[in-house]
């Protein structure tokens, strides 16, 4: 009566196992159209990622101004990307393209210290 029970208890994980790996396999596609649509998923998600960055903005308001503290940025945080941005009503000042938040806000911290109004914005060039 063990040896049954042991035999069963045995298939049932043996059993159990093989379905859980199977689970793990790389999911093949054979019809063409598949393919296709799964390839072009693959490939707009890919420039969706790569279009997409997040930039600080430090100001934003008249073209004196904003001249003013583009200078002031360029002489005080040399190395990074800053540009002045006319979005009508305003001219703004926006610094650095960051892959991710978390280097945007670690950035951000000092960059807080001298321009306290400022923030991230997440942006995208498609």
């Amino acid at each position: 009566m063990t040896k049954t029970k042991f035999l069963i208890t045995f298939l049932i994980i043996n059993l159990s196992v093989s379905l859980l790996n199977a689970q793990d396999e790389t999911v093949i596609y054979n019809d063409t159209v598949t393919q296709k649509l799964f390839r072009i998923k693959k490939d707009y998600s890919k420039r969706i990622f790569e279009s997409t960055y997040y930039t600080i903005q430090i100001y934003y308001g008249s073209l004196e101004t904003a001249d003013s503290i583009l200078n002031d940025f360029e002489e005080n945080f040399e190395g990074i990307k800053s540009e002045l941005i006319f979005e009508t009503p305003n001219y703004k000042v926006r610094i650095g393209e960051f892959k991710d938040m978390n280097s945007a806000s670690q950035k951000l911290e000092g960059i807080r210290k001298k321009y306290a109004g400022s923030f991230i914005i997440k942006l995208s060039d498609l």
